[in-house]
C-alpha cells in the first residue's frame, strides 16, 4: 500500500507539471505582441519635384502628384488637327527639366529647365501650311527668361515679358512661324542654347507650361 501512495502522488505531480507547462506555453503564444504593419514607401520622381511654395514631399502628393503623367522613354507622337495644338511640357519626352507642382499651370504642373544639356522633345504631324508657335512660360527674371525652340534643325530664340510679369504668359513677343508645303513630320525639340548661333544662346531657370501651335493660313 505504501508504495502504492507514493506512486499515485509521483503520477500526480507529474500531471500537474504537465498542465502548468501547457498552460504557460499558451500563455506565452498569446502574449506574443502583433507585427507592426508595413509601411509603404512613397515613391519620388527622377527628374526631380518642388513647387512654387516649396511644399513638403507630402503636401505635393496632396497638391496632385498622382496626376503626373508617367515619365516617358521615348518621343511622343500627336496629330495636329482642326485650328490648334497644345502640348504639356509633362507630356514630352524630357531629361534634365525640374517637374514644378503648380495650381497656376494648365495640367497643374509646369517643367523648369535646369542646365544648358535639359530637352524635351516631341513629333508632331502636320498638314501642309503656315503655322505660328508660342510657349506658356513663367520666367523668375529677365536673366532666366530665354530658350531654343527647334522645329525639326531650325531654331527659335523663345521669351515673355522682358522684365517678367510674373506668372504665366504666351511668348507673344517671340512667335516660332514657319511654313510646311505638304503633310510633314516635325520634331519639336526645347533646350537652352542655339547649336547653330551662339549668341542666341538662353538661359537656365524658365519653367514652361505648354507649347501652343495655331494654323493661320
Amino acid at each position: 500500500m505504501k508504495l502504492s501512495n507514493k506512486f499515485l502522488v509521483l503520477l500526480g505531480l507529474f500531471a500537474s507539471a504537465f498542465l502548468i507547462s501547457c498552460g504557460s506555453t499558451a500563455t506565452m503564444e498569446k502574449s506574443q505582441p502583433a507585427k507592426p504593419a508595413e509601411k509603404k514607401q512613397s515613391m519620388g520622381s527622377s527628374g526631380g519635384i518642388s513647387s512654387r511654395s516649396e511644399l513638403s514631399v507630402g503636401s505635393i502628393k496632396s497638391h496632385g502628384l498622382d496626376k503626373l503623367p508617367k515619365r516617358l522613354t521615348e518621343a511622343p507622337k500627336f496629330d495636329f488637327t482642326g485650328d490648334s495644338l497644345q502640348i504639356e511640357l509633362e507630356n514630352m519626352y524630357y531629361d534634365g527639366f525640374e517637374v514644378i507642382a503648380d495650381d497656376s499651370a494648365s495640367g497643374s504642373f509646369g517643367l523648369r529647365l535646369e542646365n544648358e544639356s535639359s530637352w524635351a522633345i516631341a513629333e508632331v504631324n502636320f498638314p501642309a501650311g503656315t503655322y505660328q508657335g508660342m510657349a506658356s512660360v513663367y520666367a523668375p527674371d529677365t536673366k532666366k527668361s530665354r530658350f531654343n525652340v527647334y522645329i525639326n534643325k531650325d531654331s527659335y530664340l523663345v521669351y515673355g515679358s522682358e522684365p517678367p510679369i510674373g506668372k504665366y504668359e504666351l511668348t507673344t513677343r517671340s512667335v516660332v512661324s514657319f511654313t510646311l508645303d505638304q503633310p510633314t513630320t516635325v520634331t519639336l525639340k526645347i533646350q537652352q542654347n542655339d547649336v547653330n548661333n551662339p549668341a542666341n544662346n538662353g538661359q537656365n531657370g524658365m519653367t514652361l507650361d505648354y507649347v501652343l501651335f495655331k494654323k493661320v493660313n
